[in-house]
């Protein structure tokens, strides 16, 4: 028995081109970048933070204010600002809570739209509403689980620094604490994921809820957890090969794209200059630049498909051999097997 993880990278790779290329239909990668947005993939940086020279005494105290002063400060803005700050953090809040509405249906139609080779986003959005929501009460649940998390470990460095002096060496242990909790939090919140992302299919094609998913990929996990484990390794660098690759591709296509618009624009810029008019130039040039932007967003979002088509492929297909109870209707990449329809519609 070989690594499934491993095993499943050709056949993953296979149904990627047939679903993509054969044949390219450009409404369908447009749909499928659409929905990849939502569900995310975005990578995770971490700042660097150089100190200077002067911060190497941990004894010297920092010229700043004090903490009496600081709070001073905090409750007069908060006083003067109160009614604005409120409206700003509800806004932010129901804009968060939104997307990932969006973000937990948008998983269903994903798997949908690549198992059956058929985007229709609006069909399966409706079809999914229900799991879809379900999966955006668990993964608030979960948000409030880590946020309160991080909150707990962090409440000795708050101590510290409302205690009394701060100096460099207290502010430098306060970083690395902090950037150490965000990265072991951060590798919970994915091993999380891909546990919930490997529940999902299990929700649509054995019609169980999704926390009895969950409990029975966690039971799987019990009994065959090396196979998991390599397969979290395996999508680890493949994700980020992956990356790098499309990143640079973007790069390219983007400064391509500029300089493919910029000369246009440039003489278009002198000739609108030439007649002279303010109105003239402007009513052409907002036309131009909307156009260009559109044209540089449609391009990169096709650029950005390939990659998370990928990755789902490599997930769905892991799952056939890893839990094949599960009977993922996958259409076989040569063209025998389940239904592979081309078809694409709103």
């Amino acid at each position: 028995m070989g690594w499934y993880g491993l095993e499943a990278f050709d056949l993953a790779i296979k149904r990627t081109k047939k679903t993509l290329i054969e044949p390219f239909v450009f409404w369908k990668w447009i749909r499928l970048g659409i929905i990849a947005i939502f569900i995310g993939g975005a990578g995770m940086g971490f700042p660097n933070f150089n100190l200077p020279a002067s911060w190497q005494t941990e004894s010297r105290k920092m010229d700043i204010p004090s903490i009496q002063e600081i709070f001073g400060k905090m409750t007069q803005f908060w006083h003067q600002y109160q009614t604005y700050i409120l409206i700003g953090l509800a806004f932010i809040i129901f804009m968060i809570l939104l997307f990932t509405l969006l973000s937990s249906v948008m998983e269903f139609v994903f798997v949908e739209s690549l198992v059956t080779n058929s985007v229709t986003i609006r069909a399966y959005f409706r079809k999914y509403l229900r799991p879809g929501f379900n999966l955006f009460i668990v993964r608030i649940i979960l948000g409030i689980i880590f946020l309160s998390l991080f909150l707990l470990v962090m409440i000795p460095v708050f101590r510290q620094l409302l205690s009394g002096t701060i100096t460099p060496g207290l502010i430098l242990r306060s970083i690395v604490w902090f950037f150490g909790i965000i990265l072991i939090l951060a590798v919970l919140s994915g091993i999380t994921s891909s546990i919930i992302s490997l529940a999902i299919p299990m929700v649509m094609y054995q019609e169980v809820g999704i926390i009895t998913a969950i409990r029975k990929i966690l039971g799987r996990f019990k009994e065959d957890w090396r196979q998991i484990a390599v397969y979290w390794v395996v999508r680890f660098f493949a994700w980020a090969a992956g990356a790098i690759v499309v990143g640079l591709a973007a790069l390219i296509l983007l400064i391509l794209i500029l300089l493919i618009l910029l000369i246009p624009a440039l003489i278009l810029y002198f000739i609108l200059s030439a007649l002279g008019g303010s109105f003239l130039f402007w009513a052409l040039m907002i036309p131009y630049g909307l156009i260009a932007l559109v044209v540089s967003i449609i391009l990169l979002l096709i650029v950005s498909v390939p990659l998370p088509v990928f990755m789902k492929y490599h997930l769905l297909t892991f799952m056939q051999r890893w839990y094949p109870d599960v009977r993922i209707p996958l259409a076989d990449p040569v063209g025998k097997g389940v239904q592979s329809s081309d078809v694409v519609s709103a």
